[in-house]
């Protein structure tokens, strides 16, 4: 029987967080809920007690479905190279290509904006609301937190230049990517975010030593002219 229950509220949480990503918290009336859900209102509200709170744990929910793809990624690109099972010796973490992996963040970003983004609606909606904030900045401070340990590493191995900031490049491609959420769903050119998206990429890689010692020779006088003075 509390199975049963589990998977039914389970059903009903999932269609109503595809309400609240069509219309948003305010245009959501309990109506459209009970239409969608199947569960007439008191049902609704001895579940979740108001649309507020029903509201705060469709955005959890949202977040257990999406964002363990991006931590499965991450967590490959961190475990690439280190030795682990029983006997096994610690030594020097493997290269990761940096640029790559967060390229592979963003081709999952693109794909889950056509669905909404929850997370950045629910940031532009519901701003003042610190219920809903808290979880929201939860989601941008673990994504960031990622970022930065995938950069860090690249840095420690020699990917990336030792002059980079993980932490500011992990800051810059947080934001890139809750702007991407808003276009990929609103712009129907899916080449612009596409385009954006290798922009980052790039921007990355141009911090690799061997980027920055190619720009240092191209800016630097020829011999010819050294040879003169």
């Amino acid at each position: 029987m509390s199975r049963n229950k589990n998977a039914d509220l389970d059903r009903v949480l999932r269609a109503a967080t595809l309400v609240f990503l069509e219309r948003g918290f305010a245009a959501t009336s309990m109506s459209d809920l009970v239409a969608a859900t199947g569960m007439n209102r008191a049902g609704l509200y001895a579940a979740f007690g108001s649309k507020h709170q029903l509201y705060i744990t469709a955005l959890g929910r949202y977040r257990e479905d999406t964002e363990p793809e991006l931590r499965a990624i991450t967590r490959r690109a961190l475990d690439a190279g280190v030795p682990s099972g029983p006997g096994a010796e610690a030594g020097p973490p493997g290269r990761l290509d940096a640029p790559r992996v967060v390229g592979d963040l963003l081709d999952v970003v693109i794909r889950q904006s056509k669905s909404g983004g929850f997370v950045v609606r629910a940031a532009v909606e519901l701003a003042d609301d610190p219920a809903t904030m808290r979880r929201v900045q939860e989601a941008w401070t673990e994504l960031e937190r990622d970022l930065a340990a995938i950069l860090a590493r690249a840095v420690e191995t020699g990917e990336m230049d030792a002059a980079a900031d993980p932490d500011r490049l992990a800051r810059t491609a947080l934001v890139f990517i809750q702007g991407a959420l808003v276009i990929g769903h609103a712009d129907e050119d899916d080449a612009r975010l596409a385009d954006a998206a290798a922009g980052l990429v790039g921007l990355l890689a141009a911090h690799r030593p061997s980027a920055t010692a190619d720009e240092i020779r191209s800016h630097a006088p020829d011999d010819a002219l050294l040879n003169e003075s």
